[in-house]
């Protein structure tokens, strides 16, 4: 019996992050949520207690979706930093299908939210994600120099903060739509570090 409930947790976690992504949070009232959804306010907020809640909830399912992407791209058959190449090569993949130019809802969350003291509940869960991201560079990183493919005096704790600022970056230019070709020359410098 619990089995259905959950599956339609998940489908309502879903769409809400789906729209909590294309308009931001402050634009996505529970009246737009209750509308697409087919779900009465009320009973979105029974289920989720206030629209805060549905947002980290869809927050956590992008979350989610977005590590084990990133997993699967960087612990594959071909070598750590051929994962990481992997993995920027999807990125300009999807900014370039990203025909609404949405971005990443997680840096859209933090230009949102969580700059200043507006939520700081929101800006300590991001700061956990992007952390999270930051450990699975380094670990490939780690990797890849204990293996001899990145030299020695490369440090995967610099390495892996620097990516994910780079991903940061790559998100914000690719809302302005870029050629795949102006991406992937910014790609191409981004890892020059790499060797």
């Amino acid at each position: 019996m619990a089995r259905p409930a959950e599956f339609d947790r998940r489908s309502v976690l879903e769409e809400s992050m789906r729209l909590f992504w294309q308009h931001g949070y402050a634009n996505t009232s529970i009246q737009r949520l209750g509308k697409q959804l087919a779900m009465h306010p009320g009973s979105l907020y029974g289920a989720f207690k206030s629209k805060r809640q549905l947002f980290l909830e869809a927050l956590e399912c992008y979350f989610e979706r977005s590590s084990e992407q990133m997993r699967v791209l960087l612990q594959n058959d071909t070598g750590p930093l051929q994962g990481i190449r992997l993995f920027f090569q999807h990125l300009v993949d999807q900014i370039c299908s990203d025909r609404s130019a949405r971005g990443c809802l997680m840096i859209n969350t933090a230009t949102e939210l969580a700059s200043g003291q507006q939520d700081e509940a929101i800006r300590e869960r991001l700061q956990a994600m992007f952390e999270s991201h930051e450990l699975q560079f380094r670990q490939a990183l780690q990797a890849a120099r204990e293996s001899g493919e990145l030299a020695p005096d490369k440090d995967p704790d610099v390495l892996a903060r620097y990516l994910l600022v780079g991903i940061r970056g790559l998100r914000l230019y690719g809302q302005l739509r870029p050629g795949r070709r102006e991406l992937e020359s910014v790609v191409q410098q981004l890892l020059a570090p790499l060797g």
